[in-house]
């Protein structure tokens, strides 16, 4: 990955399954992290979850809900690999800068146990 710069105001909001995305950086391959801000609305609610990689969350705007604990802006929520989370919701409508971590990691540790059987 090399040096990146862009300005949220200059790039497209697009519909995901989960609200809006503004994609700051998205990764070209699964070494590289992706970050971006998320836009969800009282609408949200997704499930209980997790993912093979860190992820770290800042509230920028609003409010979210994680597992029943309401995060407002200015708060910062890390979930380590692998950890259940949710429900999400944002009942009141949130808006969050986004940084999943590469998957990569994950993928080679799942390669290294296969191989040692």
């Amino acid at each position: 990955m090399g040096f990146s710069a862009v300005n949220e105001n200059n790039i497209e909001k697009v519909k995901t399954g989960r609200g809006h995305t503004t994609w700051l950086y998205r990764a070209t391959d699964k070494k590289e992290p992706s970050i971006m801000i998320r836009h969800w609305g009282p609408e949200t609610n997704i499930p209980v979850h997790s993912h093979p990689f860190n992820e770290m969350f800042y509230v920028l705007e609003g409010e979210i809900e994680i597992g029943g604990t309401t995060y407002t802006a200015g708060s910062c929520v890390y979930i380590p690999k692998g950890q259940a989370y949710g429900p999400t919701t944002a009942p009141k409508g949130g808006k969050v800068l986004r940084y999943a971590e590469s998957s990569q990691g994950a993928r080679e540790e799942r390669q290294a146990a296969r191989e040692d059987r």
